[in-house]
Parts: C-alpha cells; structure tokens; sequence
C-alpha cells in the first residue's frame, strides 16, 4: 500500500506542477524537503517513519545529487545511503520529472526570480539524476504537456487506492 510519494528531478523539470496536482487529486498533505541545515540523515529518517498520506517535493535523492554538486560528495555514509534507500522505496511512489535539456533551458530562462541553480549547471544536475535513478524503481515523467500530466495523475491514483 502506498504511504507516500516523492516527486523528484532538476530544477526546471516540472515538480511543483505534478506535486500540486497529485496532492489536490489525492487530497493528502504536501511538504517541500529543500536542503536545510543539521543532521540530513536523521531528517530524512524522521520524515519517512512519521508521515503518511504525503507527498514530498524533493527527498534526500535530491539532497545525494545537489551534495554532489555543490558540496564535492554526499552528506550520507554508505550505510545510510542504504537505509534511507530502503526506507523511501518501502510503501512509497517514486515519481521522477525529467524533461529533455532545451524545456529545462527554457523554463528556466522564464522565471522572474533568482534561483540557486545555474544556467550552466542544469545538465549536470540533470545527468546526476538520471545516473542516480538508474537501479530505482520510479515512475518517470517527461513534462512534456498537460495531456501527459494528467495520464501521470490517473496512474498515480490507479497506484495508490
């Protein structure tokens, strides 16, 4: 039975849209999990064992592939990198945007406001995702229009009840 859910992907690849629609559709609460200072391990840890009914804008995939490239490696040791794996996986939906490199370029040439992100940056980011998504089963998500979104929505309620 799924418990939660975490959308992830680069910036620019549409996770505020999937995680809005599925949290109104589903009608469960929402939670963005940005980088914040302190112990990543035991936040993550604690995020997963008590909520339900959730959908996660971002998980500690995101907080591996931002560390790696901004902070030179991951905040995780190997055994908590497995746990956190594990744990996330277990009753969870998995859900990865991933739209090609141009829409990522174009999205993010439209936005009015200073994002932590650079230009430059977002096919690494991108690649950096994609590598790390490679063995975990995830529901991938091209961003490419409405029509695809909604068929997302319809798969992730099919899932879920």
């Amino acid at each position: 039975m799924i418990k939660r859910i975490i959308v992830e992907g680069p910036d620019c690849s549409g996770k505020s849209s999937v995680v809005e629609r599925v949290k109104n559709t589903l009608r469960w609460d929402s939670k963005s999990l940005h980088h914040l200072q302190g112990n990543q391990f035991d936040r993550y840890l604690k995020e997963y064992s008590i909520n339900e009914k959730i959908v996660y804008d971002r998980s500690h995939f995101s907080e591996i592939v931002y560390s790696v490239l901004w902070r030179n490696g991951s905040p995780f040791s190997d055994e908590e990198t497995k746990c956190l794996g594990f744990i996330s996986k277990k009753d969870t939906l998995i859900i990865f945007a991933c739209p090609d490199l141009d829409t990522m370029k174009k999205r993010y040439k439209c936005r009015n406001y200073p994002q932590q992100i650079k230009f430059g940056e977002l096919e690494k980011s991108r690649n950096l995702f994609i590598n790390l998504f490679k063995e975990v089963p995830v529901l991938v998500y091209y961003s490419r229009n409405y029509e695809e979104l909604d068929k997302l929505v319809d798969e992730v309620k099919r899932r879920v009840v």
